[in-house]
């Protein structure tokens, strides 16, 4: 345990040297993502507009389906961390997966301090817990409502390709078509916990969890990445590939949920 907390305390000192300016390759890559229709689905705004037949079943039925992806997130960063040959570089996901795990330090506790949300509602919880805690408030009976075919889909492609693509192309899924644009969508989410349901902050902690103080788990992998494009020309093009893959995967999921919202 102790060497593994040198390795977290070693990632946070890099992250703190580090300037995210100074990551020209990434940062031309998540423009890139950020134009990707997965980040702003016509589902995910109808869902913060409450356009839709019916915005709270919609919700519901996001709950449920969405949990299906959540549960597998430790693996996939196991799936990736495994391919990583630097041990700085596995430090910086064994310190997102103990996070996963509800571990938090100080200075995480203290930015959510500062945000009106309680060390209580998230220490120690790991973060599939927190999900269920969200869909257990919006009162779904989650075993009379079986994961919809679109998720499986999803979670078992995105698994797949994890396990068979190179290092490169990975980091690229998982971090800058993952990590860097998670937050953008809470977002939507969030709106429409807000709009359109009266649950207290504390039952939909997760999604303001990811949106506000997340972003060092992109930069990090940003920075990853950005290690890896110089090991090799072809790296910055797997890269980039792996990153509009899991878009592109993500913006199925969505399409599929439209439509299910349509017909609620």
């Amino acid at each position: 345990m102790a060497a593994t907390n040198c390795v977290f305390n070693k990632s946070r000192r890099d992250l703190n040297r580090m300037n995210i300016l100074q990551i020209p390759r990434t940062l031309a890559l998540t423009d890139i993502a950020y134009e990707h229709r997965a980040i702003h689905h016509p589902y995910l705004q109808a869902l913060a507009s409450g356009d839709l037949p019916n915005p709270q079943a919609a919700l519901e039925d996001f709950a449920i389906q969405y949990q299906g992806y959540t549960s597998w997130f430790p693996n996939y960063l196991t799936c990736v961390m495994s391919k990583l040959q630097s041990e700085r570089h596995r430090g910086y996901f064994a310190e997102n997966l103990d996070e996963e795990k509800g571990h938090l330090d100080a200075e995480t506790v203290q930015q959510l301090e500062q945000l009106g949300i309680a060390e209580a509602w998230v220490q120690g919880i790991p973060h599939p817990v927190l999900f269920r805690r969200f869909r257990n408030a919006l009162g779904i009976d989650a075993h009379s409502k079986p994961l919809c075919h679109a998720v499986i889909d999803w979670r078992q492609k995105f698994r797949s390709m994890l396990q068979q693509c190179s290092a490169s192309e990975a980091i690229g899924a998982m971090g800058l078509g993952t990590e860097s644009i998670v937050k953008h969508i809470y977002r939507y989410i969030t709106t429409a916990i807000q709009e359109h349901t009266d649950l207290c902050r504390r039952d939909y902690v997760f999604f303001e969890l990811h949106s506000e103080v997340d972003d060092e788990h992109a930069e990090l992998m940003m920075r990853v990445a950005d290690d890896l494009a110089d090991e090799a020309p072809g790296n910055l093009e797997q890269i980039h590939r792996g990153m509009i893959k899991a878009l592109d995967l993500r913006a199925t999921f969505w399409d599929a949920m439209y439509a299910r919202a349509g017909e609620a």
